[in-house]
């Protein structure tokens, strides 16, 4: 079980690595969480104009 609690430990340390780009400042969980929203916001755009 410890190696579990290990595991997510060293993800979310990953998660929490920021870096800046053209001045602003982000954490990859920023990005994460941007490209889930923009794939579910481009999905349902699809299904609007272009689903049967």
């Amino acid at each position: 079980m410890s190696d579990i609690a290990a595991l997510f430990s060293v993800v979310l340390r990953l998660f929490q690595i920021e870096f800046t780009l053209y001045g602003h400042t982000f954490s990859l969980w920023q990005v994460f969480i941007f490209s889930v929203v923009a794939s579910l916001i481009c999905r349902l755009l699809w299904e609007v104009f272009f689903g049967d």
